[in-house]
């Protein structure tokens, strides 16, 4: 299968402008070159990668730099109201706009959460510091988060140094509810929250994109079915979660980086905001859901692929070639 690749660092930015100005919801233009007395002007945005969770909120405390020319660099020291993180696949939010810095390396961007409120697939409501569901639902659990602490949590950036450069530096941090949600094992009444967020420079970002479909005999008449999970629970290809797992970047305690993306109805999927490296392709293979585990075996076309600064890989196919599903207590 040939694997082609376009830059599409202006091409993703721009048609997402009018967002801004409409609904708070989309980036600037990376090509501003405004510059102040040769400051570096720091923007943050946020996106998210999807979960099994129906909806998660979060109120972003604090976001700031440390290990600079000047120390500790506060950015927002302001909490943000309650943002929706299952609302932003595939767009993004302005957290801050044109912070001036002092140019030069940092050690660390980190990220303080306070409330949160996740819902679950089930309508059950879990909290986190006293938060309130937005439409008013009362909390039925606790959500907790052992490494909220004061200090927050430190950004897994995908560059190779956190230089903040003369001019503007536009920065994407993708909270992927995936890999940072789950139910605490033994107790039903809680969730879990173990943020893990990636940063990369939206200048550097690329993306993999393919199709997930089922396997097919010799007249193209599907294998496979996807089964309800729990019972009377329908599922579809939308609960199939594409993975990219990069071969040279790895996290503070040197594991490799994993990107998780989300598939569409129709079968195309995205892995979104990835860093320049190499990323072997491979996918969740047990989607847990209350009572039951969804499980997936599927073939991959490449298995790895090569993603340059600001391209996009095209062309990647998942085929599923089984799915079953596990209740709990069986067997």
């Amino acid at each position: 299968m040939s694997i082609r690749t376009r830059h599409i660092a202006y091409a993703l930015l721009l048609p997402l402008l009018t967002l801004v100005a409409a609904c708070d919801e989309g980036v600037v233009d990376a090509t501003n070159d405004n510059d102040e007395n040769g400051a570096a002007l720091v923007s943050v945005y946020l996106t998210d990668a999807p979960g099994d969770v129906e909806a998660v909120w979060v109120e972003v405390e604090e976001i700031y730099l440390q290990g600079g020319p000047d120390g500790r660099v506060d950015l927002l020291d302001e909490p943000t109201e309650l943002i929706e993180l299952t609302a932003l696949v595939g767009i993004t939010q302005p957290l801050l706009q044109d912070e001036e810095v002092e140019p030069g390396p940092y050690g660390q961007l980190r990220f303080v959460i306070g409330g949160a409120v996740l819902e679950a697939a089930d309508g059950t409501v879990y909290s986190k510091d006293g938060a309130q569901h937005p439409d008013g639902l009362e909390a039925t659990g606790q959500l907790q988060c052992p490494s909220c602490s004061q200090t927050g949590i430190k950004v897994v950036l995908q560059g190779d140094d956190l230089v903040m450069e003369e001019g503007m530096n536009d920065i994407l941090l993708d909270f992927d509810v995936t890999q940072s949600f789950g139910r605490q094992a033994g107790q039903s009444g809680m969730w879990v929250m173990r943020p893990v967020i990636h940063g990369v420079r939206m200048v550097e970002m690329g993306q993999i994109t393919g199709t997930v479909a089922l396997a097919t005999d010799e007249d193209d008449d599907p294998i496979v079915s996807i089964p309800e999970c729990p019972e009377d629970t329908a599922r579809d290809l939308t609960d199939f979660v594409p993975r990219a797992i990069a071969q040279n970047r790895t996290d503070d305690e040197g594991n490799p980086v994993v990107r998780t993306g989300f598939t569409a109805e129709d079968g195309t999927f995205q892995i979104l905001g990835l860093a320049p490296d190499d990323y072997d392709l491979s996918y969740i293979d047990e989607v847990e859901f209350t009572g039951a585990t969804l499980e997936w075996t599927a073939d991959v076309d490449p298995t790895w692929v090569e993603v340059g600064e600001g391209e996009q890989v095209e062309g990647v196919a998942f085929t599923i070639t089984a799915a079953s599903c596990e209740v709990q207590g069986d067997g």
